[in-house]
């Protein structure tokens, strides 16, 4: 079972505001679940979101660029590929 964030949270441990979040948001790179009026967060989008922040921040890669490195690296290797 995953663990889940609230929307401050995840936002605070990424040294973002709640409207920074809700940018990645609106772009795809993570996706909220609502209960009770709440957003959260999985931890499947925090890793996801440290990862193209990172990309971007210490990179100085776009964000298109940094989710393409994101996503690249967390798809499964083949079998037919080795």
């Amino acid at each position: 079972m995953p663990e889940y964030f609230l929307a401050e949270h995840l936002a605070a441990k990424m040294g973002l505001s709640k409207e920074g979040l809700s940018n990645f948001e609106a772009k795809g790179v993570i996706r909220a679940v609502v209960k009770n009026g709440r957003a959260y967060y999985s931890s499947r989008d925090f890793y996801r979101l440290k990862g193209v922040l990172h990309f971007m921040r210490d990179k100085g890669l776009s964000l298109e660029a940094a989710r393409g490195r994101v996503e690249a690296a967390a798809r499964p290797v083949s079998a037919t590929a080795q």
